[in-house]
This record gives C-alpha cells, sequence and structure tokens, in this order.
C-alpha cells in the first residue's frame, strides 16, 4: 500500500511540473505574439518607396506653414485693374495688319513698336508733305531776295510781308501733315506702314487682330494690362459689413488654385449695392508677389479680423482611414549615390530583394478648420517645420501601407 502511495505521488508531482512548464512556454509564446504584433503594428507606420515607384506615382512635397484660417470673414471676389492701368493698341488709320511682334503674356513697355499696318492711302499725305517742302524751301528764298531789295529800297515793303505770310502757312500746313503722321504711326518719307506702338507698360491680355486681315480705324488690336496696379473686389453682405475697416488684411487664394496664397489690404469700402450680388464691394490692392494672377480672375479670401494662425497643411496631404487622419513625412531620404550602391548590393544578394529608397512615416493628426485649400492640424508627435511632407501621392502611400498591413496579417 505504501508503495501505491509512492507511485501515485510520484504521478502527481510529475503532472504538476508538465502543466506549470505548459503554463509558462503558452504565456512566454503570447507575450512574444504580442510583442511582435505590436513590433509589426509599428512597423506599419513606416514604408519604403523605390525610386522608380516615386517617380512613376509622381510625389511632391510641402512644408508645414502658419495659416489666417479661423476669426476671420470668408468671401469671394474677382480680380480687377484700373480703367486707366488698361489700354486697347489700336490704328489711327485703317489698313491691313501686316506684321505683329506680340503674344499673350508678353511684358512690353511703352512706346514699343509691336506691329505694323499697311496702308496706300498714306502715300497721298506723304507725296503732299514732300511738296509743301519743296514749296518752303522756294518761299524762303522769295523772303531772303525781297528782304534784300527793301534793303536797297528797290521793292516796296509790302512785297515782303506778303512772301513772309506765305512761308508761315506752309510751314503750318507742314507741321499739322507730320504731326498727322506720327501721331497715327505714319513714315514721314514715303512709305505705306504705319507703326504701332504700345500706349502703356504692361503685360499682352488678348489679342483681337490677325495677320493679313483688315483693321478699321480705332479698332482694337491688343490689349495690355499693367498688373502692377491688380486689386482684388471683395463682395460683403450687408450683415457682415460692420465689421470691415480699411486697411484690414485679406489672405485670397484663385479658385483654380486653392495651394497657392496672396495678400491684400482693404483701402476703400464701397458706397452701393451691387445689382447683381446684392452685396458691397470692398476694393483692397494686392501686396507682395503677383506672379499667377490675372484680370478678372475669380478667388476666394478670408478677410482676418483677428490675428491668431494656425499650422496647417494643403488639404490634400491629409489622408484617412478607420476614422484617424494622418500625414506621411519623408523620414529618411537618400542621395542618388545611396539609391544606386544599395540597388547594386540588393542585386548581388537577392536578386529577388527590391532594392532601397527614401523611407515615408504615418503621423497621426488631427484636424482643425479649413480655409482657401489649407487644413490646421495638430500632430500628435512632435515634428520639425522644416520636414518634408507628402502633398502628391498621400493617399497611394496609404493604400500601399494598408495593403501591406493586410498582407502581413
Amino acid at each position: 500500500m505504501k508503495l501505491k502511495f509512492l507511485i501515485r505521488y510520484s504521478l502527481f508531482f510529475t503532472s504538476s511540473i508538465i502543466a506549470v512548464s505548459c503554463q509558462t512556454n503558452s504565456s512566454s509564446e503570447k507575450q512574444g505574439t504580442e510583442e511582435q504584433g505590436a513590433h509589426e503594428h509599428e512597423e506599419e507606420e513606416a514604408l519604403t518607396l523605390t525610386p522608380a515607384q516615386e517617380k512613376q506615382v509622381g510625389l511632391t512635397y510641402t512644408k508645414l506653414t502658419y495659416q489666417m484660417l479661423s476669426n476671420g470673414l470668408v468671401l469671394n471676389g474677382v480680380l480687377d485693374v484700373p480703367n486707366d492701368k488698361k489700354a486697347y493698341v489700336t490704328s489711327v488709320y485703317g489698313g491691313v495688319l501686316e506684321e505683329l511682334y506680340a503674344r499673350p503674356g508678353d511684358f512690353v513697355k511703352k512706346g514699343q513698336v509691336l506691329g505694323k499696318v499697311l496702308n496706300p492711302d498714306l502715300i497721298k499725305m506723304q507725296e503732299q508733305l514732300q511738296l509743301i517742302n519743296n514749296q518752303i524751301s522756294l518761299t524762303q528764298i522769295e523772303v531772303n531776295r525781297q528782304q534784300e531789295l527793301v534793303e536797297g529800297n528797290a521793292a516796296p515793303l509790302k512785297k515782303l510781308q506778303q512772301v513772309e505770310v506765305e512761308l508761315a502757312n506752309l510751314k503750318a500746313q507742314k507741321n499739322s501733315l507730320s504731326r498727322q503722321l506720327s501721331a497715327g504711326g505714319g513714315s514721314l518719307l514715303i512709305s505705306s506702314q504705319i507703326t504701332i506702338k504700345a500706349p502703356i507698360t504692361g503685360v499682352v491680355a488678348s489679342i483681337q487682330g490677325l495677320i493679313g486681315t483688315r483693321i478699321e480705324a480705332s479698332s482694337p488690336i491688343l490689349e495690355i494690362v499693367n498688373n502692377d496696379a491688380l486689386h482684388v473686389d471683395m463682395y460683403v453682405y450687408e450683415k457682415d459689413f460692420s465689421k470691415v475697416k480699411k486697411g484690414q488684411k485679406i489672405l485670397f487664394s484663385p479658385v483654380n488654385n486653392a495651394n497657392v496664397s496672396y495678400e491684400a489690404q482693404i483701402d476703400q469700402l464701397g458706397q452701393a449695392f451691387e445689382k447683381e450680388t446684392n452685396a458691397i464691394a470692398v476694393h483692397a490692392q494686392v501686396l507682395g508677389n503677383k506672379e499667377g494672377l490675372i484680370n478678372g480672375m475669380q478667388v476666394q479670401g478670408t478677410i482676418i479680423i483677428g490675428d491668431s494662425k494656425s499650422l496647417a497643411v494643403p488639404a490634400e496631404c491629409i489622408v484617412s482611414t478607420e476614422g484617424k487622419d494622418y500625414i506621411f513625412i519623408l523620414k529618411e531620404e537618400q542621395s542618388s549615390h545611396e539609391q544606386i550602391e544599395s540597388a547594386k548590393k540588393g542585386e548581388h544578394e537577392d536578386h529577388n530583394h527590391e532594392s532601397t529608397g527614401n523611407e515615408y512615416e504615418r503621423i497621426t493628426v488631427v484636424k482643425g478648420v479649413s480655409s482657401r485649400g489649407f487644413t490646421a492640424i495638430t500632430p500628435v508627435k512632435e515634428i520639425s517645420e522644416d520636414i518634408k511632407i507628402v502633398q502628391k501621392g498621400a493617399f497611394f502611400l496609404l493604400a500601399k501601407m494598408t495593403n501591406s498591413g493586410e498582407h502581413s496579417h
């Protein structure tokens, strides 16, 4: 009986050791699995693209900027130039447009030759001018002769005076014809060409005339606009008009390019309602850079009422999945030489191994207000303001990361 007790005790003790060992191994395996899962989750926050993939997607980058997105009045408007800073180029005399040296977008200076019009009728005026010049020469000789005769008491003074009046009339006719020809762009010599010159300095906005077509007198051939005087007209409804004051700044963007921002300052408030919109026009001078702005362009802007600015990125930088918002940053950028060397190394070590490239990290952000194509963000981790943020291609990175994550699991 004692022997049976010892056998049963030994079996129980052995079973207990095995059970404890199994529990320990199970716990260790569970902990290892959790650590591995966490590690894999961390790895899913970053991915690498080869240079070929980057080129195929067409990745572009931007940086964090401070934008005035809130505490302002959002309005629609249009760019305009005062009438004294716009001009049509015309010909005083009609004719056939023979030459044209300007194209839309060209910058031209006042007095610059822009083209030539052919008008054979000019030759008659030029011949008349030449005839008058010859008559002036002959009359001047007669004046000199009569002066000598009067001085020698050989002719009456009245004759000299008549010749002097005739000379003065001829000179007046000459001046009149010369001014007519010059004002119309015609030559004082025998030529049927009329020179067309720019009346103001500015940019060629449009061209109405075609080479070889007949141009009527004073009909527009092209239009010049001086964008240095560009201003923006924002339209404010009556309920908001009391919030607008002279000197306030306006941040605006073209409707067709919300990612570019410009600045203007209010210098004049309208005193009447616009008939079509039932709103009041607010005039503001565009400050600083005007590149890309065109007379007549539709814009959307914010009249700044406060002074607070928010950290923001272009809206297309932000991607969302499973209720969370993210941006992608360029975490590690390899030089072209490093990429080539890495690719060569990968080929020697493993032909199936994907060549290395730039590494991108996914950062969780909290979105704020949006305006003019920008969205305020608060990153959950601190990032440098100089870091490169993916703008075009962020959705591709998210899709690639999501597909990779699903595959790994």
